[in-house]
C-alpha cells in the first residue's frame, strides 16, 4: 500500500544566474526527524538532481541554491523530504523565475548638471544646473540627471523623489565624460597652510575620519592616519602597548589630528605645497531611504567619510537600485546597505583606497582610536540590521581596502534567507579578509572570484545558520599582506579560510559547501588549511585545491568539527600532512585512518601553469585532471571522464 506523503511548502527567490530554494518542514514533522532534503530541477517533464538543501540554523525550514541559470527565465523544482531511516515522508513543488539582466532605460525627460552651470537655470543642456543637490530636488520618476565633466564638491544629499520600474531616476555621466562627486573641503585642497615646526595647520571645524593627500608630481594618493592629539603629530610617534613606535614603524604615510577648530597634518614627506589635501567634510555622497529604482552609471565618488558610517552611497529600505560603472575612491565605504533593501545590484565598478599598509594590531585596537570601525567595512557593507534579499555584487575591482566586502548582518531580525551573490569580482591586496560572511549567512554564494594578497581569505567567523556556498574561487597569497609580515606587529598567521573567533563563536558556522576552489600562497609559513579554535555545524569539501608550504592541515584544538572532505587536493611542500593538536599525522593515509575522512583526496603538486603570475590553470599531465567527482547542480557540464579538481575545468 502506498504511504501518503505530506505536502511541503516550497518557495523560490531568483537572482540573475542563481536561485534560492526554501522548503518548510510539513506540519507535524520536526526538523530533527529529517535526514536529508533532495532537490530536483524539472525541465520539459524531465527531472535532474540539483544540490540538496540544508537546514537553516534551528529554524523549521531548509534552504539551498540553483546555479548556472539564465537570467529572465522560468524554472520549476521539486523537493523531497526523507526521514533519518531513509523513507520519503514529504514532497513539494514550486515555480519561479530569475531576474532579468538590469538595463538602464531611456527616460522621458532629462536634467543636465555642470560645474559651469547655475542652480537658477532650467536644467537643459544649454542652461544646466550647477549641483546634483538641485537636480535631485527637481526630478521625478522617469528622469535622467546627466552630469557633465568636472568636480562637484557636494555631499550629504538625499534622494527623495519616487521612481518606478518603468519610470526610474538615473544619475549618469554625460557621454564620454567623467563627473566626480567629492566630499573634500575645497578650501583645504590648495589652502595657505601654516607651518608650525614639522606640522602644517589650517582651520577646520569638527572632526573627520577621512583625510587623503595627493602628490602633485606623481598623482599618488596617501591615506593619512587620525591621531588623538597634536603632540603625537609633532613627535612622530604613538604609543602601542608599553612602547612607542615611530610613524614608519606604524606604517603611516602621513597623519593628522583635528582639535575641533583646526586640522593638523604631517605630510608623507616634503612640504605641503607638493600635495593636494582632501579632508572629507561630508559623511556620504547620496543617501537613498525608502525609494527604489534609482540607477547610478559612470559616476566617480571620492573622499567621503567625515562622520561615523561614512560611505559614498547609502541604500536604506530601498529596493531595485543599480550601481554600475562607478568608481569609489578613498571613501570609508563604497556602498552601505541597511534595513529592508532588496534586489540591489552593484556591478562593473572600481573600489580603490590606501588602507592596506598600517600596523594591524594598532589599527584594530584602542591605540588607533578604534579606527578600524570606520574603515573595516569594505567596498560593500551590509549593516547589522540589514534584512534585504537578492543583493548581487559582481564583476567589480576591489583594491587596497582594509576588508574586501562584508556580506551578512550581525543581528537576527527575521527568518528569511538573504540570497546574496558575491561573484566574479577581483579583490587585491587587502589588510585583513578578502570577503566576510561574518553574521547571519543564509544562502550566501561566493562564486568565481579572483583574490590575491590578504591576511586571511574568506572569513566564516561565524557564518551563522547557513547554508554558505564557496565555489570556483581563486584564493591566492593569503598571509602575504603587509600585516602578516610586519616586523613591528604580532606574528599573524595567514590562511585561505578563517573559521575562528567573531560573533557566535560558541555556536559555530552553519553548513558551508566548498566546491572547486583553488588556494595557493607564496607564504613560506603557510598551511594548506589552518583551524585555530573553531566550531561549525558541518563543512563539505569536493574538488578543491589547498596548497601550503609548511604543513597540510593544522588543527590547533582537536577534535575537528564535523566535516565531509573528499576528492580534494591537499598539498604541502614540507611538514606533516596534518597536525591534530600536538599529534602529527605524517601522511594522507594516516590522516584517513585516524579521522575517517579525506577519502579519494590527493596529496600531490597540482602542476599549475604559472601560480606566481596568477595563472592557476592546470598543465597537461596534471594529476588533478579528471580526478574530481560530479556534484549535482554544481559541475554538471564538466569535460572528460570526470571533473577536474580546482577552480578551472580544462576544455
Amino acid at each position: 500500500m502506498e504511504v501518503l506523503k505530506l505536502l511541503a511548502i516550497v518557495t523560490l527567490y531568483g537572482n540573475f544566474t542563481t536561485m534560492g530554494v526554501v522548503a518548510y518542514t510539513p506540519d507535524g514533522i520536526s526538523p530533527d526527524e529529517i535526514g536529508r532534503v533532495a532537490l530536483y530541477m524539472v525541465e520539459g517533464g524531465v527531472e535532474r538532481s540539483a544540490h540538496g538543501l540544508a537546514r537553516v540554523g534551528d529554524m523549521d525550514f531548509f534552504a539551498g541554491s540553483l546555479f548556472n541559470l539564465e537570467p529572465g527565465r522560468a524554472y520549476e523544482v521539486r523537493v523531497e523530504f526523507y526521514g533519518r531511516d531513509g523513507s520519503l515522508i514529504a514532497e513539494g513543488t514550486a515555480s519561479g523565475a530569475t531576474r532579468q539582466e538590469p538595463t538602464i532605460l531611456e527616460t522621458r525627460s532629462a536634467v543636465y548638471v555642470s560645474p559651469a552651470g547655475d542652480d537658477s537655470n532650467d536644467g537643459t543642456l544649454q542652461r544646466p544646473l550647477a549641483t546634483l543637490a538641485a537636480a535631485l530636488e527637481r526630478v521625478e520618476g522617469g528622469t535622467t540627471i546627466f552630469m557633465r565633466e568636472g568636480t562637484y564638491f557636494e555631499g550629504d544629499l538625499r534622494a527623495r523623489a519616487a521612481a518606478a520600474a518603468d519610470a526610474p531616476i538615473v544619475v549618469a555621466a554625460f557621454q564620454g565624460e567623467t563627473p566626480i562627486l567629492s566630499g573634500a573641503d575645497p578650501q583645504l585642497i590648495q589652502s595657505e597652510w601654516e607651518l608650525q615646526g614639522t606640522v602644517y595647520s589650517a582651520p577646520f571645524s569638527g572632526m573627520t575620519w577621512n583625510v587623503t593627500m595627493e602628490e602633485k608630481a606623481t598623482g599618488e594618493f596617501f591615506r593619512l592616519y587620525p591621531l588623538r592629539s597634536k603632540s603625537e603629530i609633532e613627535s612622530g610617534r604613538s604609543r602601542y602597548g608599553q612602547e612607542e613606535l615611530t610613524f614608519e614603524q606604524l606604517g603611516f604615510t602621513g597623519a593628522y589630528h583635528c582639535d575641533g577648530d583646526n586640522i593638523h597634518i604631517v605630510t608623507p614627506g616634503g612640504g605641503i605645497s607638493d600635495y593636494r589635501v582632501y579632508a572629507s567634510r561630508f559623511t556620504y555622497a547620496v543617501h537613498l531611504q525608502g525609494v527604489s529604482h534609482y540607477a547610478f552609471d559612470g559616476i566617480e565618488f571620492r573622499h567621503y567619510g567625515k562622520g561615523d558610517y561614512g560611505r559614498a552611497i547609502g541604500l536604506f529600505d530601498s529596493d531595485e537600485n543599480l550601481i554600475r560603472n562607478c568608481s569609489f575612491l578613498y571613501s570609508n565605504s563604497g556602498v552601505w546597505l541597511k534595513g529592508d533593501s532588496s534586489n540591489n545590484t552593484i556591478e562593473h565598478s572600481l573600489f580603490l583606497d590606501d588602507l592596506a599598509h598600517w600596523h594591524f594590531s594598532y589599527t584594530k585596537g584602542d591605540y588607533g582610536w578604534n579606527y578600524h570601525s570606520q574603515i573595516e567595512t569594505g567596498a560593500v557593507y551590509t549593516d547589522g540590521r540589514y534584512t534585504g534579499r537578492g543583493l548581487v555584487i559582481r564583476h567589480n575591482h576591489i583594491e587596497n581596502l582594509f576588508d574586501g566586502a562584508h556580506l551578512c548582518p550581525w543581528v537576527e531580525v527575521n527568518e528569511l534567507t538573504s540570497e546574496t551573490d558575491f561573484s566574479y569580482n577581483t579583490v587585491l591586496n587587502v589588510a585583513d579578509d578578502f570577503v566576510e560572511t561574518d553574521g547571519y549567512s543564509r544562502n550566501v554564494r561566493i562564486v568565481g572570484n579572483y583574490m590575491d594578497r590578504s591576511l586571511s581569505g574568506i572569513s566564516l567567523a561565524q557564518a551563522l545558520d547557513g547554508p554558505t556556498f564557496i565555489i570556483r574561487n581563486v584564493i591566492a597569497n593569503s598571509g602575504m599582506s603587509h600585516q602578516a609580515n610586519d616586523p613591528y606587529d604580532y606574528d599573524y598567521e595567514g590562511y585561505p579560510i578563517k573559521t575562528n573567533g567573531g560573533h557566535g563563536a560558541d555556536i559555530g558556522s552553519g553548513p558551508v559547501f566548498f566546491y572547486h576552489n583553488t588556494a595557493w600562497t607564496a607564504d613560506p609559513t603557510s598551511r594548506a588549511w589552518l583551524v585555530k579554535d573553531a566550531l561549525w555545524r558541518y563543512f563539505v569539501f569536493r574538488n578543491n585545491i589547498w596548497c601550503g608550504k609548511a604543513m597540510g592541515i593544522d588543527v590547533w584544538h582537536p577534535p575537528l568539527s564535523p566535516v565531509d572532505w573528499q576528492y580534494d587536493c591537499i598539498y604541502h611542500e614540507r611538514g606533516p600532512f596534518m597536525r591534530m593538536g600536538r599529534q602529527p599525522l605524517r601522511t594522507l593515509g594516516v590522516a584517513q585512518t585516524v579521522t575517517g575522512t579525506f577519502q579519494n583526496c590527493i596529496s600531490a603538486y597540482p602542476e599549475f601553469v604559472n601560480p606566481t603570475a596568477g595563472d592557476f590553470e592546470l598543465l597537461d599531465g596534471s594529476p588533478l585532471i579528471d580526478a574530481g567527482v560530479p556534484v549535482p547542480g554544481i559541475n554538471d557540464d564538466f569535460n572528460g571522464e570526470a571533473p577536474d579538481i580546482g577552480a578551472f575545468e580544462r576544455d
